[in-house]
């Protein structure tokens, strides 16, 4: 598998001049910082940074100097004195005007002596992950140099990628389509990100491609790329609206710190009728993905090639190849999920408590789909559900059906709105059943008030404390009357998922390189930063297999659950909870305390099945990891307290993978299978679904390559992205709208083999993403990881910042909708 991640080469490893600021200098810029940091805010040293890109038309940085105190100026070309000093002088009067404070042209005056050296950067890329932060910087902007200009497409015709101040390549001056009257257009952009790999030797650069919608709105704009001229760098930059001059302006001191340095300036100010222009100088990012847009996301597979050959033949050297590992037998047998009706209404038949499934609905339509899935899904005869009330499958299920009111069930508004709901939905459960809900939601409804006052969280909270799981089905995704209603089968699924019941059985997990169905257990822990507040989140579920045919028991671990307990239970109490208890303000406290946590989890988990093996998944972020043994600098530490087995009793068959996809991991981009089907058309791009091996590396490290279903599906809107360029795409407007997904990765790095070979957990670890236990295809994640995963995505205040919850009348405003 030929993917997108390039060494670093000798071409990028140039010198770099190095400013370092004087102590008089040094005293100077930090009497600035406390003369104008008396505010919460930081001083917009990022804008600084950003504006020395573009006078340099090169990459530039301000870093603090590793071995003192005071600051380094860091670029690739030497600058001039005057124009250095120029521009400081500009950031200084421009901080000086914001704050309504004198001008003293502190800085411009010691800068005009200041000299720089030169620092080679070669030996820093050999160094693995442990370089400062500006090596990678430094030595991608090198490599910007090199693929900038001409990029030549599979017609013949070439687009110019311009580059912008954030690293970025972008094909500013070719929009897709070239007009359009409201400026919804597509620009491509490639992104470069350095990174390093488990155990492999250097840095790599790692490209992708991506489309990015415009608006010619400026209600709808993100941010925006500003062309101070014909052919340079990008400015970028926020924008915001301000009422009382009813404008919109660019944010920040950008535009005023390099308006002298560009021959037509740099607009402060823009209006629609500057984004719909027929050569625009800025374009505007949506804010959203938006529904209906002339492209859609994704610029395809034959456009990724063809990156590919442009930064083989630019940076003069092969990208890294990843090896097959010939393991096969990845996925479920069945096409829909691996739940056949018929094992689904055994499960619920076998189930330790009776179900009872309360459907609360708005009107006939949603009545219809949700009775339509029930006896589609279990394969029970059509028109068995008209009544309220219906027992099924010898008892061991009944649905009964809730009519409810808008106001009480999908407009916002306050919690006691829902009093009268709950108590109604739960009033007729049997004691000894197992109650679950599927309720109906309007997304369109809830964006009308504050996330506080989302009727699906408050619902949700509210049966989780009554011991409820619930699902929700918006009223929106309704499909035409000829076509399967997946969003009502997929809701369902997942409904009796989170119940504990699947069709899903082990013994297929554990075919070739496993020479028997073994009893285990297989742990998924997640644990990730979120922010606005900072707070660490962290969730374990597991499934258990006694070596038998019998499904997966589903465990999930709370400590108002008692620990661990049947999922559904371990679900109900993270729910009617807070999301995480773990918001000190210190990042490595918040760390130690979700390692505690999860650790005192896994204790209670091997005293229970004693010296049944074990297989650890941990899921966390590559900058915030929860164990010091997980990052690729500290990869597999055996010191106290670096992994999560190390404190564990009897740790010899207990085996640690970490896993990462490419939401929270830098991880190759996958372009092109190396073996392509005999007579395919010599234009297509080979796809793949096998699971790849690092070659090179030291550790045992693999790769999950996955395909969306709709990239496989047979959709004449997604083909052709398999072997053309949107650029090539003349009349179908429907290709244009349809998103070209890429093949994406699942990566596992085993870091303890247990009592395993590396090969069954490898296989082990892909068989748990292809045999899902309720979604269809596969899953990024092994099942327990996105079971642990799903506890928090599902969470009610997953979405609400926590200032919102310190009292009964507290708000938060949602983010407008478009």
């Amino acid at each position: 598998m030929r993917t997108l991640a390039f060494p670093y080469t000798d071409a990028m490893a140039r010198p770099v001049c190095c400013y370092t600021f004087t102590s008089d200098l040094n005293d100077s810029w930090q009497d600035l910082t406390r003369r104008y940091t008396r505010e919460p805010k930081q001083l917009p040293y990022r804008d600084l940074t950003l504006a020395l890109r573009y006078v340099s038309r090169d990459y530039a940085t301000i870093r603090k100097d590793p071995g003192s105190a005071g600051s380094l100026l860091l670029t690739r070309k030497k600058l001039d004195p005057d124009i250095l000093s120029r521009l400081f002088a500009a950031f200084e009067r421009a901080l000086a005007a914001r704050y309504g404070k004198p001008f003293d042209d502190i800085l411009a005056t010691q800068l005009r002596d200041l000299r720089p050296r030169t620092v080679k950067i070669a030996n820093h890329l050999q160094a693995g992950g442990n370089a400062p932060a500006w090596v990678y910087d430094v030595a991608t902007w090198h490599a910007i140099e090199l693929l900038k200009g001409k990029f030549k497409l599979p017609n013949g015709e070439h687009i110019v990628l311009r580059p912008d101040t954030d690293g970025n390549l972008v094909a500013f001056d070719h929009p897709l389509p070239e007009q359009h009257p409201r400026g919804e257009q597509g620009i491509h952009y490639i992104s470069c990100t350095p990174m390093t790999l488990p155990g492999y030797p250097g840095i790599l650069l790692n490209l992708d491609a991506h489309i990015s919608a415009t608006t010619g709105w400026p209600g709808n704009a993100r941010s925006l790329w500003i062309a101070p001229d014909d052919a340079g760098l990008l400015l970028t930059s926020s924008q915001t609206y301000d009422r009382v001059r009813n404008i919109n302006l660019v944010t920040g001191m950008l535009p005023e710190l390099t308006d002298s340095f560009a021959i037509d300036g740099v607009p402060t100010e823009f209006t629609a009728a500057d984004l719909r222009d027929a050569k625009p100088r800025i374009r505007a990012r949506h804010a959203t993905t938006p529904d209906r847009h002339p492209i859609a996301a994704g610029p395809g597979r034959k456009f990724l090639e063809t990156l590919l050959e442009h930064a083989t033949a630019r940076l003069g050297t092969e990208s890294l190849t990843l090896d097959d590992s010939k393991i096969r037998n990845l996925d479920a047998p069945s096409a829909t999920g691996n739940d056949p009706a018929d094992t689904l209404s055994t499960a619920i038949l076998a189930a330790a408590h009776p179900l009872q499934l309360s459907v609360v609905y708005t009107d006939d339509i949603q009545r219809a789909r949700a009775a339509t899935a029930i006896t589609d899904l279990l394969d029970i005869a059509s028109g068995t559900l008209t009544t309220s009330t219906a027992t099924l499958l010898n008892g061991s299920l009944t649905v009964t059906f809730t009519s409810a009111p808008a106001a009480a069930l999908i407009d916002p508004g306050p919690a006691d709105r829902r009093t009268d709901l709950i108590a109604d939905i739960c009033q007729h459960v049997a004691p000894d059943a197992r109650h679950i809900a599927l309720l109906d939601t309007s997304r369109q409804q809830a964006a009308k008030g504050p996330d506080t006052d989302d009727p699906k969280h408050q619902i949700r909270q509210a049966l989780a404390a009554r011991g409820t799981v619930s699902q929700f089905l918006d009223t929106a995704s309704a499909p035409a009357p000829d076509k399967t209603d997946h969003p009502a089968r997929a809701a369902l699924r997942d409904l009796l998922r989170a119940a504990g019941l699947t069709a899903t059985t082990p013994t297929r997990a554990f075919a070739k390189p496993f020479t028997a169905h073994q009893p285990c257990i297989v742990v998924g822990i997640s644990s990730h930063e979120r922010q606005r507040p900072a707070r660490r989140t962290v969730s374990l579920a597991a499934l258990v297999t006694d070596g038998s045919t019998a499904p997966w028991q589903l465990l999930g671990y709370h400590p108002d659950a008692h620990g661990w307990n049947e999922l559904p239970n371990a679900i109900a109490a993270h729910h009617a909870t807070v999301l995480t208890r773990f918001d000190h303000r210190d990042a490595e406290a918040r760390a130690s305390h979700a390692r505690d946590y999860a650790e005192r989890a896994l204790h209670q988990l091997r005293a229970r099945f004693d010296d049944l093996p074990i297989v650890i998944y941990l899921d966390t972020s590559e900058r915030f990891p929860v164990w010091p043994g997980l990052p690729n600098n500290n990869l597999a530490s055996t010191e106290p307290g670096r992994l999560p087995h190390l404190a564990l009793p009897n740790r010899h068959n207990i085996a640690v993978i970490r896993v990462g996809t490419s939401t929270g991991r830098k991880l190759p981009q996958p372009v092109r299978d190396l073996v392509a089907r005999q007579g395919t058309d010599p234009a297509l791009v080979p796809g793949s679904t096998k699971l790849y091996h690092l070659p090179g590396s030291t550790a045992d490290v693999y790769y999950l390559v996955n395909r969306s279903r709709s990239d496989q599906a047979k959709d004449f809107g997604v083909r052709p992205g398999h072997r053309m360029t949107r650029f090539e795409v003349t009349s179908d407007e429907n290709a244009l709208r349809t998103p070209w997904h890429a093949m994406t990765c699942t990566e596992f790095v085993v870091l303890e083999h247990g009592s395993f070979s590396r090969e069954q957990l490898a296989a082990l670890s892909a068989r748990l993403c292809g045999h899902p236990l309720s979604w269809d295809g596969r899953t990024s994640l092994p099942a327990p990881v996105h079971l642990a995963v799903q506890i928090l995505n599902d969470h009610p205040d997953r979405n609400i910042n926590s200032s919102a919850m310190s009292g009964p009348h507290a708000q938060t405003s949602r983010p407008r909708r478009i």
